[in-house]
This record gives structure tokens, sequence and C-alpha cells, in this order.
């Protein structure tokens, strides 16, 4: 997901909440066991495909595509490489600095980072207005978020993709609808994801399938450091602007 897109206000959503609300207990349940699968991976890796309507003046509404690849190491390891219509790019977490590289422009830029992954990623997100595939779905709050932030939340049932059976869950407000596609299996995996944003222009649309997931594989600890290519110049990122910058 696009992220900080469930950044919880207050993480202190409860029961009492949902059932002011619409929200379908059997879809809180399903959200809860893949939380609880993804909170206690040693590792993994994922591919995710994406897709993302743009208002691309002077053409209108444009539909942009991102392939990204994925491995976490937990707590503090993570390696991402995206290849999109307008970027090719790596990211490097090794528990002490995230390093963005650019392979068009032959250029890095190392940001200080916490210790794991997830203060890492809220870190460089605040500071430099960086976004990270799919990252809500890793925080053990994700349930909450979606009740914190939604007014219904709906099990639509099972529907089969890419054959393999899946939950179909649906989260909606005023803002944006979301739906889920959860693996109807062991580990309850997400395999799909699509957000409206209701709020914007042509309500444009953010889509990404998850593929080739593996269950704690094992990751050698140098695939997370970075080395600079020959010729590669170090640059600055700027801070992201936080008193225009909207979530």
């Amino acid at each position: 997901m696009r992220f900080s897109l469930f950044m919880a206000i207050g993480l202190s959503a409860t029961m009492a909440m949902a059932q002011a609300r619409q929200v379908d207990p059997v879809a809180v349940s399903i959200m809860d066991r893949m939380a609880s699968v993804i909170g206690n991976l040693q590792s993994c890796s994922f591919s995710l495909s994406a897709s993302n309507d743009i208002n691309d003046y002077p053409y209108g509404m444009t539909t942009h595509f991102t392939e990204s690849e994925v491995q976490m190491l937990g707590p503090d390891k993570m390696l991402i490489h995206s290849r999109g219509d307008d970027h090719h790019k790596g990211f490097w977490y090794n528990g002490d600095k995230i390093v963005y590289y650019s392979y068009a422009e032959n250029n890095y830029a190392v940001m200080d980072a916490p210790g794991n992954i997830l203060s890492a990623i809220d870190s460089v997100h605040h500071t430099y207005g960086i976004d990270f595939p799919a990252a809500d779905f890793f925080y053990p709050t994700f349930t909450d978020d979606i009740l914190v932030h939604f007014d219904e939340v709906q099990y639509i049932g099972e529907k089969k993709l890419n054959d393999k059976e899946c939950f179909h869950i649906k989260a909606s407000n005023k803002d944006m609808v979301v739906q889920f596609w959860i693996a109807d299996d062991a580990f309850n995996l997400p395999m799909r994801f699509s957000i409206v944003y209701l709020n914007q222009e042509g309500n444009p649309r953010y889509e990404a399938t998850f593929k080739d997931w593996k269950i704690n594989p094992v990751l050698p600890q140098a695939i997370f450091e970075f080395a600079a290519p020959p010729g590669a110049r170090q640059i600055a990122i700027a801070v992201k602007n936080t008193t225009t910058s909207k979530k």
C-alpha cells in the first residue's frame, strides 16, 4: 500500500468502537489472523506488481506500473528493488542506515534510521516523504488502523484469485474505498489490494498484487549492505516540508 495510508492517529481502536460502526467481526478476525502470521515471521520475501492512476497533465488520468521485489530479515534488515515507468531504484537498510540508489542516475543518498524496520520506515517517510510498497501490512496495528480510519468494514466472501481461494474484505469511508484479498490457507497472507481515492479528481485507483511469497527464507546478511557502483555520486535528499505536506 502507499505507505501511511493507515498511519493511525490513535492506535487503540477497541471492539466497542468497531461495534459503533458497521464492522463485520468475520473481517476483523481474518485481518487479525493475517497480522498475527506476518508479525511472527523471522524473514520473508515477495514481489509486488502495482498500477497507479495519476493525473498526468496535459493527458489527464493515466495508469503507471511498478514492479518491486522486497526482502526482509527481522527485525532490522530490508532490501527493496523497484522498477517503474519513471524510475529504477533500490533501498538498502542494515539496521543503522537506509541507502537510496537511483540506477538511472547512478547516484545514492544515505539516511540515518532507527534500529528496526518499522521505525525506520516511519522515520524516513516522515522526514523525507519516501513511501515503501505495501508497508502497512507489516504493522501489528493493521486491524486497529482499519477500524480507526474506516466507517464500514465488510466481509464479502470467498473469491478465487489466480487459482487460490481468498477472503475478500472491503473497507470504506468518505475519502476512499479499500479492498483486500487474503489467502484462505494456513498462512493467510495478503494476495491483492486496491484503493479508490474518492476525495481526488477522477477517483484514481491504486492496485497491487503480491506474488512469490517466501516464508522465513535464508537471506544472507551481505545483501542488505549497499556497495556503491563505480562512478556513483553521493547526493542529499531534501527533507519533507512538514508545514505544507499532507498525509
